[in-house]
């Protein structure tokens, strides 16, 4: 079930969760190495809470409504299939694949979020 009930909501969620990601993400030195290839447990356990973030983020996301999906950009069948993968093979995951999520779609992700906001007149925190 998505956290948010509306829109905004969500839109708001997720430019959070990618913000607080990113720069917990840069101050614990997260890697691609050590994510993709954790060398402990410590390693292990912060690459799993990334997926954790990245499950939210697309639970969001995947439930945008139609229109603001098609309106910015928001492609929830992709979306909703990194969450299933996510939620359904959480142990099987290919982190490569995850990684790629945060590197390359959580910036047209955050893009998104902000038209949204830009044309709805609201700052995002």
């Amino acid at each position: 079930m998505n956290a948010k009930p509306n829109d905004l909501g969500r839109i708001q969620e997720i430019y959070d969760i990618i913000v607080q990601t990113r720069r917990q993400m840069a101050s614990l030195g997260v890697t691609k190495e050590s994510f993709v290839n954790p060398a402990g447990d410590e390693q292990d356990l912060l690459a799993e809470g990334v997926m954790n973030r990245v499950f939210r983020v697309a639970e969001e996301a995947g439930h945008v409504s139609e229109q603001v999906a098609v309106s910015y950009g928001f492609e929830r069948h992709a979306i909703l299939g990194v969450r299933n993968r996510l939620a359904h093979a959480y142990g099987e995951v290919d982190r490569e694949l995850i990684w790629e999520v945060v590197e390359n779609d959580f910036d047209s992700l955050l893009a998104a979020c902000r038209a949204y906001c830009d044309d709805e007149g609201i700052d995002l925190r």
